[in-house]
């Protein structure tokens, strides 16, 4: 017996042996473009072969925020954990500045050059910066100094706190022998500056130890 598919008005629309998709073989997936009847496609780079979905070109796009990769079908996830979905990943630039305690980034500041970049996989920021100084305008030369300018505004829960170590310094105005780090605490975007200059422990790098001329270059990373 023959078979016939309407549509809500009564008419029909696919018979019995006149259904066709085009372009098809082997594990394509078809879709369908328009209706009354739907023209169907074998689509060759979309391919299923029952284990493996395969993309051929293009891209895979997640179509809402906060959707992603689910990967709770693992075995022995850690004690702690707390998500198995992969939901944000983005890459690319954002420019650093120097600080005073103000946090004003208009205070004639002058820069030979500043550049940032940043790689964002899920709630992690990995961030890398080269920033160096011409002039520390009207800066407050006692005053902590601080890089700002992050991408992203760190996570505001507790014990969230981030230690940055520096790769190299120039210029700097500060004592033979010490070392410069950086630190973020919860809900900022900028990086607090630190000097290791005692057996206990650092203090807080003041814009004059930075100097008029110093550079810094730095990376590290931290939780949004």
């Amino acid at each position: 017996m023959g078979w016939t598919f309407y549509n809500a008005s009564g008419e029909a629309m696919i018979e019995d042996g006149a259904m066709t998709i085009a372009n098809n073989t082997n594990n394509r997936v078809v879709t369908a473009t328009g209706a009354d009847p739907a023209s169907l496609n074998g689509e060759a780079n979309l391919t299923f072969d029952g284990t493996n979905l395969t993309v051929g070109t293009g891209n895979v796009i997640v179509g809402t925020a906060g959707k992603g990769i689910d990967f709770s079908n693992q075995a022995s996830p850690a004690a702690g954990m707390t998500s198995e979905l992969l939901d944000h990943y983005e890459e690319g630039t954002w420019t650093p500045t120097l600080l005073d305690a103000t946090l004003n980034a208009g205070e004639s500041q002058g820069y030979e050059n500043t550049a940032g970049h940043y790689l964002k996989i899920g709630p992690r920021v990995f961030i890398g910066c080269r920033i160096a100084m011409t002039s520390l305008g009207t800066l407050t030369g006692s005053d902590q100094a601080n890089i700002g300018g992050l991408p992203f505004t760190s996570a505001s829960t507790s014990n969230t706190e981030n230690g940055f170590g520096f790769g190299q310094g120039d210029g700097l105005a500060i004592t033979a022998g010490n070392s410069v780090s950086g630190q973020i605490y919860g809900n900022i975007n900028h990086i607090r500056l630190k000097v290791w200059d005692a057996t206990t422990g650092a203090s807080a790098m003041t814009v004059t130890n930075v100097s008029a001329d110093g550079i810094l270059i730095f990376s590290g990373q931290y939780t949004t």
